[in-house]
């Protein structure tokens, strides 16, 4: 009997040369859209905060949707931001004062 298919393993099948520029191109088209986003977000996020030398803010709106967009697309590129000066990731150690009793026992 005479074998029709051979088999192979998904590492060694090849995709066409057009399907890989196909897909290098939407790959590169969704980074430059995250990077837009990233953009948009980082400048409404500091418009929000300066104030002109007469004391009036450029733009005066609630950043809490944009810093959320902020940080997703932070998240898309890998990267998250650092809370409370914790830069390494490791918890700070809380010091545990000594207990000391309110009620002091004497001997008789």
């Amino acid at each position: 009997m005479k074998k029709l298919f051979k088999w192979r393993p998904m590492a060694e099948t090849k995709k066409p040369a057009v399907e890989k520029d196909a897909e290098e191109q939407r790959e590169w088209l969704g980074d430059l859209v995250k990077l837009m986003v990233l953009i948009w977000s980082a400048s409404l996020l500091t418009f929000s905060y300066v104030r002109l030398p007469n004391g009036q803010k450029i733009l005066d709106f609630d950043p809490t949707f944009i810093a959320s967009v902020f940080s997703g697309s932070l998240a898309g590129f890998g990267i998250a931001a650092a809370k409370n000066g914790n830069l390494n990731g490791q918890k700070k150690k809380e010091e545990i004062p000594p207990v000391r009793s309110a009620v002091e026992i004497k001997n008789k």
